[in-house]
Formats: C-alpha cells, structure tokens, sequence
C-alpha cells in the first residue's frame, strides 16, 4: 500500500506549472524519502528516492491527458491515459470487472500564510473510495490538512487523486470502472505542507510531507520525454520486472506432488562480473552484506532454491555489496563465522514461517523492531501471500541488530516471492544505512 500512497502524495504536487522546481520531503512511519517536482510547459516530472541509488520517475503530459511512468534500471516506460474533468475514468488492463466510486470533498478553512513567497490557503479534505459489484480495488478512507499556494497552473492537468487511484489499480492489476464525485474546493493548488492520514483495512498510516524549496529553474526539456532507446511495456507488472516470463518460475519442490503450494524462484541467475569478482574484494565506502541461505519453516511445502542470489542481487542493486555464504544457516555461529571471514559487515537470516492463499485482506508489512515497514508493491487483495522472519547481524555479536517480520501478498507465487525479497533488500540497505550514519 504505501508505495501507491507516495505516488498519490508525490502526484498531488503535480499541479501543472512552468519552469519551476520544486524540492521535497516526506516521512512515512520515521522513514524519510525526498523527491523534485520539475514543472515545464504542460508537464510535470516527479522525481523520488526511495533509497539509496533506487529512484522513481513519472511524467504527466497534461495536454495529452498522459501518465508515464520509467523504470530507468530496465529502459523501460508505461503511458497510462488519465483523461481530464471529473467523470469516469478509464478502466485498466488487468483482473476485475467492477465499480469503484471516488469521492473527494476539499473544504477552505479560511485561513492564511505567506510561504514561499505566495498567500497559502490552509483546506482540509477527504478522499474515500468504495468498490462494488465484484471490484478488486478495495475500500479506503485519506483525510488530508495542508497548506497549498496557487501557481500558474496549465490547462488539462487532471486532479491528483486520479493519479492516485489510477497508481493502485495499477499495483492491484484491476481492470475496474472508476467514477470520480467531487465536491467543494476544486482546484486546490500546489501543497507546500501536507498532513496525510489513511485508512485501509483497519490500518492508519499517517504520512507528512513538506517542501523545503519552490523556486524558478531553467529545465531541459529532453526531461520530459521518454530516453531514446527506452521500451514501451503493457503493464505495471512489466515495468517493475515483476513476474517476466524470462524471470525464475513457480515451480513444486522436490518430492512434492503436483498439487503441492510449494514453489521456488528457480536456479539463481547468472552472475554478472561485478557479482562474480564481489566475494574476493571488499568495495571501498560500500556496505557488505552477507547473505545466508533462504530457509523455510512454513507447513506447506516450500522450495526456496534461487532465493538467496536473487536476495543478493537485490541487495547489489540498491548499492551494497552482496555476499553468498555457503554454510548452513541454522548453525548460525558458524555463518557468522564465515561472514566475518568474508569481512562482511553484516549478515541477514531469512526464514519463510508462513505461506498461504489470501483474499481479502489489509496489505502486510512489519517493521525490523516494530514500526510499519510497508509491504510496498505487494496488493491487499493478492491471491498467494507469504511471511519471512527476517534478523540481521554483526558478525562479531550473536545479538541480532534487526529482527522482525516481512509480509508480501501478489496474484501468483513468483510474483509475491520476488516481491518479498525486494522489499527485504530495500529495508533491510535502508535500515543498515541509518545505523551508519548513527555511529
């Protein structure tokens, strides 16, 4: 859930305007991410950093009522048409046949600010969506206080919250019918300050996000257009590598039958040189990471062969320094040992404790120590959802430094296990960089 939230709230700066930039800050359960909003002649680029080396980019071309959406990692991009005015909005590719009905209300408190040089209105909003009829989208509640600057705003710039919905359907791979009510404000402006609370499923999530600079800025306008060389894909699911035919395959463990949930993510992947010379050679300012074999003590049967290099790979992409280590994960004493031979700098254990069929259900994710790690890209509504205990290490102290859960739910099984290990990686970098830069 929270990575459409980001997309919601980082769309909702889009407010189409021309030659700005403007310079962002958002905290979601005390993790910080920033991003820049590039403004030029009807179209807006936002630019996010999730973490370390790993960055998010969409455009939206106001005039032609586009999104698109790079994945500069893979060259590839995805144009999502999001229409203008209020209304319908346009059903996406993917499962569902339903409804699901948009409303958003944004009240003017009456209230007053100079910021950034501009009068700031202060309103205060509600978004609430409501499936029907067989929908996958799902039920949720946002309430929204902040303060918002009237810019010069480009004609056909559709509302945020189009966006927002368009970014979940996306994720769920829904194919729903979206009406859009509004009422109240209609054109709210540029958010300068932005409280956000949002209800799913019985969770809150309260997200802040403020701009620390909105200034004039002369743009390329090659910034907003797609890279040569780039390629157009169909789906969300294609442009973030998820579930490629060419990427490792469900499969039955060994001695299974065929009716078994077991699965893996295949033979691991052919190494590429940086990965094949990182175990011999420690990279300077680069964070080593050792990584044990997956293992799992889930009921159902459960292959997890592949598991570890695609945690390693994972782990290489988002800047640090992977390495396998061969010794069985259960004596634990020696795997620290081989880590520490290694000169890793950290070690991560990961065991698989539950794998089960899900249907309707709040997205998971749980944060190393007890705050909310997100479960981000997984869907609420995915049919195969599995659970990781998930601890790392110092080498040199048996205590572990992190220790907690990570829940993924996806519509397939090798979708949600390489969603699972991504989203380790992720946390896991993000949360040995903190400890880092505490020393």
């Amino acid at each position: 859930m929270k990575q459409y939230l980001i997309a919601f709230l980082l769309l909702a700066c889009s407010c189409a305007l021309a030659d700005l930039k403007s310079t962002n800050r958002m905290t979601i359960a005390g993790n910080s991410f920033s991003s820049t909003v590039l403004m030029k002649q009807g179209k807006v680029r936002n630019e996010m950093t999730l973490a370390p080396g790993v960055s998010t980019v969409s455009i939206q071309d106001c005039a032609g009522h586009r999104l698109i959406q790079i994945n500069d990692r893979a060259r590839t991009y995805l144009i999502t048409e999001i229409g203008s005015g209020s209304g319908q909005i346009a059903s996406l590719a993917g499962a569902g046949s339903g409804t699901v009905t948009l409303s958003v209300n944004e009240q003017d408190t009456g209230e007053s600010k100079q910021l950034f040089g501009y009068a700031a209105r202060h309103l205060k909003g509600t978004i609430t969506s409501e499936g029907e009829g067989g929908s996958c989208g799902g039920n949720f509640r946002v309430t929204t206080d902040g303060w918002y600057v009237d810019l010069p705003a480009m004609q056909g710039c559709a509302p945020p919250e189009r966006e927002m919905l368009h970014s979940r359907l996306q994720r769920d791979g829904c194919n729903d019918r979206v009406v859009l009510n509004r009422s109240g404000v209609e054109k709210v402006g540029y958010p300068v300050l932005l409280d956000t609370n949002i209800k799913d499923n019985g969770r809150d999530t309260a997200i802040h996000q403020e701009t620390t600079d909105l200034s004039p800025a002369a743009l390329d306008p090659a910034l907003f257009e797609v890279p040569a060389g780039y390629k157009q894909v169909q789906s969300y699911q294609e442009l973030m590598d998820i579930g490629r035919a060419e990427s490792p395959v469900a499969r039955p463990s060994e001695g299974s039958t065929g009716n078994t949930n077991g699965f893996g993510l295949g033979a691991a992947p052919a190494k590429s040189p940086e990965e094949k010379t990182s175990t011999t050679e420690k990279k300077k300012g680069v964070l080593r990471v050792g990584v044990a074999q997956v293992t799992s003590s889930a009921d159902q049967s459960l292959a997890t062969d592949g598991w570890q290099q695609q945690l390693v790979n994972d782990i290489n992409f988002l800047g640090g320094q992977a390495i396998v280590l061969s010794i069985d994960p259960h004596d634990r004493e020696a795997a620290l040992d081989e880590a520490k031979q290694k000169d890793c700098d950290y070690v991560v254990f990961t065991n698989v404790i539950t794998f089960k069929t899900a249907s309707v259900g709040e997205k998971l994710g749980r944060v190393f120590g007890g705050s909310g790690l997100g479960g981000v890209g997984g869907t609420g509504h995915g049919r195969v959802e599995i659970n990781a205990e998930v601890k790392v290490f110092q080498p040199d102290n048996p205590v572990p430094i992190l220790d907690g859960n990570n829940d993924f739910r996806q519509n397939d099984a090798d979708a949600t296990a390489k969603g699972l290990l991504q989203t380790e990686a992720r946390y896991v970098m993000l949360e040995i960089k903190k400890l880092e830069a505490a020393k």
